[in-house]
């Protein structure tokens, strides 16, 4: 169908098995798509990281310089929204990309759905439905979406009904409900308590540690500052590219934080832990229906490393959840001891490779096998653990 509007790249109609016919709508600005994603947002399935707010200021200091042009997707039921799908054309080599935007700084990848959608769209119809879709893109080689949860909030991620394999990394999560000491009691909440105790004692003779959140835009600025400081040590010690040093990204961090300032549910809240008035650790995350979702966290090495100030801060930052009645606390994708020994729940996440055209199937292939093997060696303790080693004397600079 002929583009009807300025606003849109294309508009055009799809017929379903599960919902009859759907409005298919594309834009690469945020504008057109505004009013739909955030009544959409009141009542959808999805994460923090498919927030307008997110999503928009990432696009806004970081798409161009990750050479990533938005694909908006607005599926449309009559007059609802029921979908969006926050996608990017980017080009990776010879290959032209259909990806998700917002790329690894987002935790969970994957569309924003309405239950209505997702209770009744048919496996048939998303297979069906996505190609409709990246056709409207233009000539691509490869349909690559990473990090994505098979489930979210009870509902089945409808991408699974594509060809997809087991992510190298899976989520982790804890049941806040229905009091802290209930969460701490899940994954060995006495020692947890010892270990606090502990750590306030050997603190006595200095003033903290203090939780602090960000509430102006001092406040953040500052904070973000002691975290790029931080992530950089931590990185370079492990030989790990830095993806925070990508361009955009702190100033996407310090924008949306600011941005989010006051809100009862912020796409991104700050947090510090300061000790003697010097910041020891910082906690970013955010919130979307009763759930924080942790972006990172940092932490300074000195005097008082021997402390643990990162595990301190998680206790502090999920106690401030419990309080503000919140139900479940993510630390996102990653196994990190820190992760396992603080969430009492796996969420299994899936990748989805597929060659568009015949001259990238040798790539999408490659890919795939990657994917697996980086799993085979994040299950074997022992190879993961030497992989680490040899990483950081590779390419570690501490």
């Amino acid at each position: 169908m002929p583009n009807g509007h300025n606003n849109w790249i294309f508009e055009g109609r799809f017929a379903t098995k599960g919902m009859g016919e759907l409005t298919v709508r594309i834009c690469e600005d945020f504008e057109p798509v505004r009013a739909s994603w955030l009544a959409l947002e009141l009542h959808a399935i999805g994460s923090v990281y498919q927030r307008f707010a997110w999503v928009s200021s990432w696009a806004k200091h970081a798409a161009k310089p990750a050479r990533m042009i938005p694909r908006i997707v607005l599926i449309s039921h009559g007059d609802e929204p029921v979908a969006v799908l926050p996608l990017a054309i980017r080009q990776r080599g010879p290959f032209k990309m259909a990806t998700w935007l917002a790329d690894s700084h987002s935790n969970f990848h994957m569309g924003l759905y309405s239950s209505q959608f997702l209770q009744n769209i048919k496996p048939d119809d998303v297979r069906e439905l996505l190609p409709f879709i990246l056709k409207q893109f233009g000539k691509l080689d490869v349909l690559e979406l990473c990090c994505q949860p098979v489930m979210w909030q009870g509902h089945t991620n409808p991408f699974t009904f594509l060809k997809w394999q087991e992510s190298h990394n899976h989520a982790f999560a804890l049941n806040l409900l229905p009091d802290f000491n209930s969460a701490l009691d899940r994954k060995n909440g006495a020692r947890k308590r010892k270990k606090f105790r502990w750590q306030n004692n050997k603190l006595k003779e200095h003033d903290g540690p203090h939780l602090r959140v960000a509430e102006t835009p001092d406040d953040v600025r500052r904070m973000l500052s002691a975290a790029t400081e931080q992530l950089k040590h931590r990185f370079d010690r492990a030989g790990i590219w830095n993806r925070f040093y990508d361009e955009g990204v702190m100033p996407f961090f310090e924008a949306l934080a600011i941005e989010e300032l006051g809100k009862a549910e912020p796409a991104l809240k700050l947090f510090a832990l300061e000790i003697d008035g010097e910041i020891q650790a910082t906690f970013a995350g955010g919130i979307n229906s009763r759930q924080f979702s942790g972006c990172f966290i940092s932490v300074a090495d000195g005097e008082f490393s021997r402390l643990s100030p990162g595990e301190l801060m998680i206790y502090l930052v999920i106690k401030d959840c419990v309080d503000a009645g919140l139900e479940v606390f993510d630390l996102g994708r990653g196994e990190e001891r820190y992760k396992t020994s603080w969430c009492d729940t796996t969420m299994p996440m899936f990748e989805t490779t597929i060659a568009l055209s015949k001259r990238a199937a040798g790539f999408a292939a490659y890919e795939r096998g990657k994917t697996a093997t980086k799993r085979f060696v994040r299950n074997n303790e022992r190879l993961w653990g030497l992989a680490k080693k040899v990483r950081s004397r590779l390419y570690g600079r501490v």
